[in-house]
């Protein structure tokens, strides 16, 4: 299982002139990745419609066969749409290292050759190719648009480029005591760019997986890097900072399950989890059952609603604030609190996620279904369109999901998303 921690890193070096050009290769590396990654989705665009551009030639149209035009279809699997032709005629040059992916690989190449190293722009050209794959379907009925890459596009490459990582462990005086402390410090080089990682708090134990990294317990995969505009709060202002987005295979945790004892949970309003063990009721409030909550409705919407309430106050207020450099300047007040309710969603959904699986190993469960959840997805959409936004806007049931998901998958336990209608009732 492969899972990415965000690092903060900044370039190690003392020298202040070597250090700004470090800096400055790093930026030019963004702006071509950028440039680079909107060139590879239009030519894929292209590739797939160019049997609809009516003002090309009539002898051009006649060679890319007008009539062999793609058709949609829906996947049951990922419940997406997939852009398929009709037969295989293929409307690109019949030659070797020529077909969609190589195509735009060697137009990227030429563009950034002597730019950026080609470890970078190989593997950006199937990120894109891939998540451009992924969307064509629904982008050809209308249910996403193009995609556009911006600055905060990550600059990836691959793990063979993460070179010398190593810890040192170092002193360093306290500010506020004036004692002489040691700390762990973890360093690596990138296409020759030294990197010390700041850790800070560490709430994510990222310096774990770092040493299990040098260990060699973990194996490390291809990463990235990107610049993140994060609150600073010595300055109050926010500033531009460097991010490390490492993956690593996670090996799965061996637990012992019972692959026939099934955690069936409800994903609901007035509980943000309602779980029972090998038992499924019609109503999760029938008599009879025994079910378990997780988390309740005023916990979890008491803190939301107070930022939200702080939020409608400073737009409020907005026009009072002093200004100066435009709408940024503004609206910073604003922007803070909508990342502090942000990471307090991700926070209570992650205690949440953590506790529903923890509770599966308890009961040695190795299957969690999760019980009319599209149903309740719907539901809010309805609920939305007509007026009510309260449970669309608070109960961020995709964001549970997911990581219930990718926790689950972490220990070995299988989840499914199923109607009542389809689950046979079971008891203990």
């Amino acid at each position: 299982m492969i899972i990415t921690r965000k690092i903060e890193i900044r370039v190690h070096e003392q020298d202040t002139e070597q250090k700004k050009q470090y800096m400055q290769t790093l930026y030019d590396w963004r702006d071509a990745v950028r440039r680079a990654a909107n060139l590879i989705v239009s030519h894929r665009f292209v590739q797939q419609n160019v049997r609809e551009f009516m003002y090309l030639q009539d002898d051009v149209l006649e060679r890319l066969d007008i009539n062999n035009k793609p058709f949609v279809y829906k996947d049951k699997k990922t419940d997406g749409f997939k852009l398929a032709y009709k037969d295989s005629k293929d409307i690109l040059k019949d030659e070797k290292g020529l077909s969609e992916q190589n195509v735009t690989y060697r137009l990227i190449s030429s563009f950034l050759k002597n730019k950026v190293n080609s470890d970078i722009y190989t593997c950006l050209n199937q990120l894109v190719a891939s998540s451009y794959k992924e969307t064509a379907g629904n982008i050809a009925v209308g249910e996403s648009s193009l995609r556009s890459y911006k600055n905060n596009i990550p600059i990836p490459f691959s793990a063979r480029a993460l070179s010398n990582l190593h810890k040192a462990e170092e002193e360093y005086t306290d500010t506020n005591t004036g004692e002489v402390k040691k700390v762990n410090r973890y360093y690596f080089n990138l296409f020759g760019i030294p990197f010390c990682c700041h850790l800070g708090q560490d709430r994510s134990n990222n310096e774990s997986i770092l040493q299990r990294c040098i260990d060699g317990e973990l194996k490390v995969c291809s990463s990235s890097i990107a610049f993140e505009k994060k609150f600073d709060k010595k300055s109050e202002k926010k500033k531009q900072k460097l991010f490390l987005f490492l993956c690593v295979d996670i090996p799965v945790q061996k637990v012992a399950l019972n692959s026939n004892k099934v955690l069936y949970a409800y994903l609901g309003i007035n509980h943000p989890i309602v779980f029972c063990v090998n038992v499924v009721a019609k109503n999760v409030y029938d008599s009879g059952v025994k079910f378990f909550h997780i988390g309740t409705k005023e916990e979890f919407l008491y803190r939301r609603t107070q930022i939200q309430a702080a939020v409608q106050r400073c737009q409020a207020n907005n026009k009072y604030a002093k200004g100066g450099h435009g709408r940024k300047r503004k609206c910073q007040a604003i922007e803070r609190w909508h990342d502090k309710e942000n990471n307090y969603v991700d926070t209570k959904l992650h205690t949440y996620s953590r506790e529903l699986i923890n509770l599966a190993i308890k009961h040695k469960c190795g299957k969690i279904v999760l019980v009319n959840q599209k149903e309740r997805e719907d539901q809010a959409k309805e609920d939305h369109e007509k007026g009510d936004g309260l449970v669309l806007r608070n109960w961020s049931y995709f964001g549970l999901k997911t990581k219930i998901k990718y926790k689950a998958d972490a220990v070995g336990i299988e989840v499914k998303e199923l109607k009542e209608s389809e689950i046979k009732d079971k008891t203990k």
